[in-house]
């Protein structure tokens, strides 16, 4: 028998009962665990939102509550899956497995490394480690090892580390650069020099600072007077301004996507329109301002000598570039709906390579020295990976197996994490909670992908059931995995850095009696700009 000064005396099969519904030490039962958790990490509810929800069912919960039992159910779901090893070891079994390896920084220089199988899908493991070293990452290989034996081929990033730790603990496995890698790889180094002297001639002429002005000075938002051609010639130049400046304030992507060279496609683009609306004014006798000066500034830009011999010469570059591109299947952007994650054969890929270097050695054999150095290079990087770029891996049967040559299945991973986070707490707090939860995350994005849940979790009859019988010994072991005090800059604005950094200077040169309220008060704004 116990006792309860609320309740009284009260017998201990009652406790043994409660127990079953509510594991010890807990103040609520499993399924509000996994209700936080599905509404936290899947439909990205914020605390507040899930308290409301609660509150409404009459259940009353401190947001505190909400973040220990969201926290709480990635765990245990962890346990879960690494209880899954032989469902996953079948459902590899049939040809293989095809492991993927990547690696992930989001702040600090501590690394979400994870490893995903291939054909289906499913993230096996992920760690949080401090560096993409082979000390970590020997480890992190040896326990999938250990678990699921020996990979059919592992495909990876062009990072040296990477390659010997795969060497030394999957002796005789065959490796795979991922494409997407690689072409990345191959423009940084082709353009390297000459994207950036495109830029600096592009910025020399000081057309695009002038359009910039001329969106300043001349906005038309409460310009409505004069005549309705007058006022229809001003929103087009404001609107050619525009389309002309986007790529500059895109993200680039480099070297997918160059936004100088986008800016003078398109500036030569709106030049053929624009001569069009002068000889329209010209023929009615009918002069524009703010048209005649656009028009100026234009020919300013694209036709000077120096932008045009760079724009030329990348644009023979870049279409050099982007056949290597489309021959290996890469889009500019690996998680990018144009990436193709159909399997390949090896040599298909290999002979549709060879025969796009071969066109590339012959433009070039007619121009000067420069575009013959850039083939060169082209077809060096190439060849010295050849082998690499398409490995022929072969089943328990013999036969050749096509798989997917690059990572952009772990970059969806990686994506899935950043996009759920940043839908329920917004941009400020993303990096931070990915660097804490990246693994964790990884793992449970599992349960969106239908092979898991259908042949992984095939002997989960109650989920409630299996995710309350995990032990708090489990619990510890697997919270390993969170990293508890993610490094985070002292200032998040690059700008403010040098003012505080002049600041304190300042108040050490111009010390008084008020130095020390100072120094607190410089203090006080570093996590706060």
């Amino acid at each position: 028998m116990k006792y309860c000064k609320v309740h009284g005396v009260f017998n201990c099969d009652a406790l043994s009962v409660a127990h079953k519904i509510c594991p010890s030490g807990r103040t609520f039962d499993t399924k509000v665990m996994i209700a936080v958790g599905f509404f936290r990490w899947f439909f990205n509810y914020q605390r507040e939102e899930i308290q409301l929800l609660f509150g409404t069912r009459g259940v009353h919960i401190s947001t505190g509550e909400i973040s220990y039992l969201s926290e709480e159910f990635l765990l245990r779901f962890y346990v879960l899956h690494k209880k899954h090893v032989l469902q996953m070891k079948n459902v590899f079994k049939e040809n293989g497995m095809v492991l993927h390896l990547d690696g992930t920084a989001e702040a600090g220089d501590e690394i979400t490394f994870t490893a995903k199988e291939g054909a289906t899908g499913i993230t096996i493991d992920s760690w949080i480690m401090p560096s993409e070293r082979q000390e970590y990452i020997k480890p992190f290989l040896a326990d999938i090892k250990d678990t699921f034996g020996l990979p059919v081929v592992v495909v990876r990033d062009m990072w040296n580390e990477t390659s010997e730790s795969v060497s030394e603990v999957f002796p005789g496995v065959p490796q795979q650069i991922c494409h997407y890698h690689f072409v990345r790889n191959l423009g940084s180094v082709i353009f390297k020099y000459r994207y950036e002297r495109l830029r600096q001639a592009v910025l020399n002429t000081k057309v695009l600072a002038g359009f910039m002005a001329m969106q300043k000075a001349k906005h038309i938002g409460g310009d409505q007077c004069g005549d309705t051609i007058v006022i229809a010639q001003r929103y087009w130049v404001m609107l050619a301004i525009e389309y002309i400046l986007y790529p500059r304030e895109r993200k680039s992507g480099y070297p997918f996507v160059l936004p100088y060279l986008e800016v003078l496609h398109r500036a030569f683009e709106v030049k053929s329109m624009l001569r069009r609306i002068v000889m329209w004014n010209a023929t009615h006798n009918f002069g524009v301002g703010i048209t005649l000066d656009f028009t100026e500034k234009l020919r300013k830009l694209v036709r000077n000598s120096d932008v045009k011999t760079r724009y030329h010469q990348i644009m023979r570059i870049w279409v050099w570039f982007e056949k290597v591109r489309k021959v290996l299947r890469v889009s500019r952007d690996l998680s990018g709906k144009e990436q193709n994650t159909i399997p390949t054969s090896a040599e298909d890929l290999r002979t549709k390579l060879k025969q796009v270097l071969k066109k590339i050695e012959n433009e070039s054999s007619g121009l000067d020295d420069e575009f013959q150095k850039v083939s060169e290079k082209i077809h060096k990087i190439c060849q010295d990976h050849m082998e690499e770029l398409f490995v022929q891996v072969k089943d328990k049967d013999g036969k050749e197996m096509k798989i997917v040559r690059h990572n952009g299945v772990e970059e969806l991973n990686h994506r899935w994490s950043r996009m759920h986070i940043r839908r329920r707490t917004g941009r400020s707090r993303t990096a931070k909670e990915m660097t804490k939860y990246g693994a964790l995350l990884a793992v449970i994005s599992n349960l969106e992908n239908e092979t898991y849940v259908k042949e992984v979790l095939t002997d989960v009859e109650d989920f409630v059931v299996e995710m309350q019988s995990i032990t708090n010994e489990e619990i510890q072991e697997a919270r390993k995995l969170i990293r508890k005090h993610p490094r985070r800059p002292l200032v998040y604005s690059d700008k403010k850095r040098p003012e505080l950094l002049q600041r304190f200077i300042e108040i050490l040169e111009n010390s008084d009696e008020n130095s020390e309220k100072s120094i607190e008060g410089w203090l006080s704004m570093l996590n706060s700009e």
